[in-house]
């Protein structure tokens, strides 16, 4: 029977018929930051090869996740997809009447040395530049928490309040023990077998707010 690995505890037996051999798992806390408020939700993500694309599904319980992933890969089967951009000038797309997005067209932007069309690498001036020429790309001088910058770390007071929220979170969802921070490419804690990644400015700040309206 298929199973799908958890991020935390047994594998949970599936109730879909999902392809033997397609990627599948979930948790039953996830942690989701959202514009509109983070959450706590059960999750379900699959990622089919044909068409290769990523599905997730939430729901109260991770029966319901499930359902609601299998219900958005079913949709993806049957459409006929129509593809739209939406601002987004890397070639990947999103379509108009289901779920399914993934890399369809061709880039707008151009490798500023070569001019062949990509969206490889960027630099901080926002020029781009094709894998050959990405060698090339100068050193960011104001660097942020992503590539060749990831030398950078938090400051000391930033880092102690960001773990505060971070254990916060990870105990209302339920989830138990040491919170440990680590640093390869962008800040991370992780607790247990959960992770909330800080790979931006954005979820940094929600997070501390988050913490904050509940703490101070």
């Amino acid at each position: 029977m298929k199973t799908a690995k958890k991020s935390f505890g047994d594998p949970y037996i599936c109730q879909q018929s999902w392809d033997e051999d397609m990627l599948v798992q979930c948790g039953e806390k996830g942690i989701v930051f959202s514009d509109s408020g983070n959450y706590s939700t059960a999750f379900f993500e699959a990622f089919p090869e044909k068409p290769h694309c990523f599905v997730r599904g939430e729901g109260n319980s991770l029966k319901e996740a499930e359902k609601n992933c299998w219900d958005k890969y079913q949709k993806i089967l049957t459409c006929d997809h129509e593809m739209e951009r939406r601002k987004r000038t890397d070639g990947y797309g999103y379509c108009k009447h289901c779920s399914y997005s993934s890399m369809v067209f061709e880039p707008l932007t151009k490798c500023c040395k070569c001019k062949k069309l990509t969206a490889y690498d960027t630099d901080h001036k926002g020029n781009w530049y094709c894998k050959k020429h990405s060698t090339t790309k100068p050193k960011n001088p104001n660097p942020s928490f992503f590539g060749d910058d990831e030398d950078r770390r938090l400051p000391r007071k930033e880092k102690k309040l960001l773990k505060k929220a971070a254990e916060y979170h990870f105990k209302v969802a339920g989830i138990n023990g040491r919170v440990i921070f680590s640093y390869l490419c962008y800040p991370k804690f992780t607790c247990s077998d959960k992770r909330i990644n800080l790979i931006s400015s954005r979820i940094r700040k929600t997070l501390i707010q988050s913490y904050r309206e509940r703490n101070e």
